[in-house]
């Protein structure tokens, strides 16, 4: 892990020594949602949403996601508390040093790249993981 680079930083929902690894999917709306519960790789994505009222985004928590990461919000917010109950890290208000552009022009990784998260310290950490790096849940 000490070849991860870290990518972005946000607000940790909850602290827990329990990350995540996984690879980004970005999800914009109800209908991609529901497509991405339908599919096989559910427990092994971190998803990404833009904010932390999107409740369309419940169903991917309740479905096992590894993790979640949003572009707003804060852990009070719905997503933060479902994330907290559910036992998913999740990391909040991230801000990304790199990746590729959204339509509304934020910065966020592009689906299929590996990440990892860290909620075990004072802010949220989201460091993008080696290519020879594990997958494993840390």
């Amino acid at each position: 892990m000490s070849q991860d680079k870290m990518i972005g930083t946000g607000v940790k929902a909850f602290t827990s020594e329990k990350g995540a690894t996984g690879t980004i999917r970005f999800l914009d709306s109800p209908e991609e949602v529901l497509d991405f519960i339908d599919g096989p790789d559910v427990e092994s994505t971190v998803v990404i949403s833009r904010g932390g009222t999107t409740t369309f985004m419940s169903p991917a928590l309740m479905s096992g996601v590894a993790g979640l990461i949003t572009l707003q919000g804060a852990p009070e917010s719905h997503l933060g508390i479902l994330s907290r109950e559910f036992g998913i890290p999740c990391v909040m208000s991230t801000n990304f040093s790199e990746g590729v552009s959204t339509s509304r022009g934020e910065t966020i990784p592009a689906d299929g790249t590996t990440v990892r998260l860290d909620i075990a310290g004072a802010e949220g950490r989201i460091f993008l993981v080696n290519a020879a790096g594990s997958a494993a849940n840390v």
